[in-house]
């Protein structure tokens, strides 16, 4: 059940998906209007000194602005329905989030390695190592058709997010054989009928 409709909402950020789609979808699940304004760097130069923190993404909700993506993101689900009202629940929902931000970040560290070697190294690392282990981990704490079993939440979106949007395209030789319940709740996101509608007209 999602909250009642807030005040006009606004999500400035860039025209790429990490990490502001996660709000997005989230409140495109929940059915939430809100606007969606995607900037050029050029655009975010002029105004980077007027926004907290010098921060993107940012989040609107009337004359109130708010940064810091996953603050914006848990928000966005609480919302739209998406965080689960009993405690062991949330925390089970927070430990996907925090484990995919914590992978998210050193994939990042990757992609922005400017020395080629060492950029090389990471990668094989990455491989070999906690992408592997994280997915494990992961797996085993999925309990069915979505990480809380029939119950849609920001995790599964996350998962969806982090594997379409980093895994395929960053990671494109790590193969998913291994997780099927990780595949499962992909392929569930998807087929969400707001969710489809949203990846469709913005792919």
């Amino acid at each position: 059940m999602t909250s009642p409709q807030p005040p006009q909402l606004k999500i400035t950020y860039f025209p790429i998906p990490v990490p502001a789609v996660l709000a997005r979808l989230a409140l495109t699940y929940g059915g939430i209007e809100f606007e969606d304004e995607r900037i050029t760097s050029s655009v975010w130069s002029e105004r980077k000194d007027t926004v907290p923190l010098g921060l993107l993404p940012v989040l609107e909700i009337g004359n109130d602005v708010y940064v810091q993506s996953m603050a914006i993101a848990r928000y966005a689900g609480r919302v739209s329905g998406l965080y689960p009202i009993d405690a062991i629940q949330a925390l089970k929902v927070d430990t996907f989030l925090e484990t995919l931000v914590e992978i998210l970040n050193k994939c990042m560290e990757i992609t922005s390695a400017k020395d080629t070697v060492n950029q090389r190294e990471k990668r094989v690392q990455a491989l070999r190592d906690f992408l592997p282990k994280t997915f494990a981990f992961m797996e085993e704490g999925a309990k069915g058709k979505y990480v809380l079993g029939d119950q849609v939440s920001l995790a599964d979106l996350f998962v969806f997010n982090f594997v379409s949007n980093v895994v395929v395209k960053v990671f494109p030789e790590f193969s998913l054989r291994s997780y099927p319940k990780l595949i499962q709740i992909v392929q569930a996101v998807k087929e969400i009928p707001r969710i489809a509608a949203y990846l469709a007209a913005h792919a």
